[in-house]
């Protein structure tokens, strides 16, 4: 069936016969149902440019919604990778930090091992300057009885006197 507007509607024209409906009624009747169909026609096109609006509108809230799925997504993944990036730095830094722990702790006692070393050598030589201090204090020791012992046969030999003899003057 062809698609009607009120407008066909309103210019119909109806054969006329005899005894056939009352033209008048029949006018009246058309431009009732005209109005009724332009009123419908009206409506039907409104709902149409809301519905058009509302697809519209849902089309841009789907878009929307597709770029925030997007977005949560990137973020997501930005946020796996920051944590990743993190957790690896700070495991770096860990590792960093006991490596250098661990050669300090190192250093530290290589240094120990050469302070008691130095502390063994220097009671060493201190030890050997005793030794030789006490061996040099008994060989001045021995020197001073040696003198002293030199000094005990020397003095009778100062207290004996020469006679001058004749012609030899004392002086």
């Amino acid at each position: 069936m062809p698609h009607l507007t009120p407008l066909e509607i309103q210019k119909h024209d109806f054969s006329r016969k005899w005894k056939g409906f009352d033209p008048v009624e029949v006018e009246s009747y058309l431009a009732l149902v005209a109005e009724e169909m332009e009123e419908l026609t009206r409506g039907n096109s409104e709902l149409e440019n809301r519905v058009r609006s509302l697809q519209e509108e849902n089309a841009e809230h789907r878009e929307r919604e597709r770029i925030l799925k997007e977005t949560l997504v990137a973020a997501q993944r930005a946020s796996e990778e920051i944590r990743g990036a993190a957790t690896r730095q700070a495991e770096l830094m860990i590792q960093e930090a006991q490596d250098s722990g661990e050669r300090l702790t190192h250093n530290a006692l290589q240094r120990a091992a050469e302070i008691e070393k130095a502390i063994h050598e220097l009671k060493m030589h201190r030890f050997s300057l005793r030794l030789e201090l006490q061996k040099m204090l008994e060989l001045f020791g021995q020197v001073i009885e040696n003198d002293r012992e030199e000094d005990q046969r020397d003095r009778p030999l100062s207290y004996l006197t020469r006679k001058p003899e004749k012609g030899e003057t004392v002086g």
